[in-house]
């Protein structure tokens, strides 16, 4: 090979090489500038091509009933219950619908040892701001005791536990249980009661319980909001008897 032709192969090879860097030049900037643009654009198709997610449904808590009744222990539908305990004894009290329509409690009359109760007859007397409410018995029997608590306070604080009133030999306490109520079925009752009591004072009370809202028993309980004609309509409706109203 002459010469001639070794210069022209190196200038061939000279001029290839500086395409192939001219190229390089210009491919890098360009692929670092489109690069980030294409992985976005993979991205969204990918999103795309995922069906969206529903939305997570909330969960609300179901609203809190009015009143409540523990388990273990027979409701009267006026209002008192009886909870079994040793020697054939039965427990009785006010449930909490009692307590938050009396409000406060100033004074509780309750029958002596000894004296006898029926079921479905007063037993007891619950005294507030706002007047009295005799409540039936919600068993047949002999009182033994009554709780010396229930004239500071434990009948509003815990009506179910140290606020009970009465101590009762029950022995029939079998049968009286058949027109008792229980678990689910005595908080059944007491949403209705609930809301046979919005309905019967939403009247006199306006849009302040119409609304569902919770009543505030406050010192002198839902009787201090009514009139006498509407407390002396619930007394009769709720507990089955007549009620002393106002300064008793």
């Amino acid at each position: 090979m002459d010469n001639g032709m070794l210069a022209d192969l190196q200038t061939a090879k000279a001029i290839e090489y500086l395409l192939a860097m001219g190229f390089l030049m210009v491919f890098v900037p360009f692929w670092r500038y489109t690069a980030p643009k294409a992985a976005a654009f993979a991205r969204a198709v990918a999103r795309a091509a995922v069906p969206a997610r529903a939305p997570v449904p909330i969960v609300r808590p179901e609203p809190v009933g009015w009143f409540h009744v523990p388990d273990g222990l027979g409701l009267h539908p006026g209002h008192a219950w009886a909870k079994a305990v040793d020697g054939g004894e039965v427990l009785v009290g006010a449930d909490d619908f009692a307590r938050a329509l009396i409000g406060r409690v100033e004074d509780v009359d309750l029958p002596a040892p000894g004296t006898v109760v029926r079921q479905g007859e007063p037993a007891f007397t619950l005294r507030g701001a706002a007047g009295a409410v005799p409540i039936v018995s919600p068993v047949d029997g002999l009182v033994t005791a009554t709780n010396p608590k229930a004239r500071v306070g434990s009948v509003e604080s815990d009506p179910y536990g140290e606020g009970w009133l009465l101590r009762v030999q029950a022995p029939q306490f079998a049968r009286n249980a058949r027109q008792l109520l229980s678990g689910s079925a005595a908080r059944s009752f007491l949403e209705d009661v609930a809301r046979r009591l919005r309905a019967s004072i939403a009247p006199d009370l306006g849009p302040a319980l119409a609304d569902g809202g919770v009543p505030v028993a406050g010192i002198a309980g839902i009787a201090g909001e009514i009139g006498p004609e509407a407390w002396q309509r619930i007394a009769k409706e709720f507990f089955f008897v007549e009620s002393e109203r106002g300064g008793v």
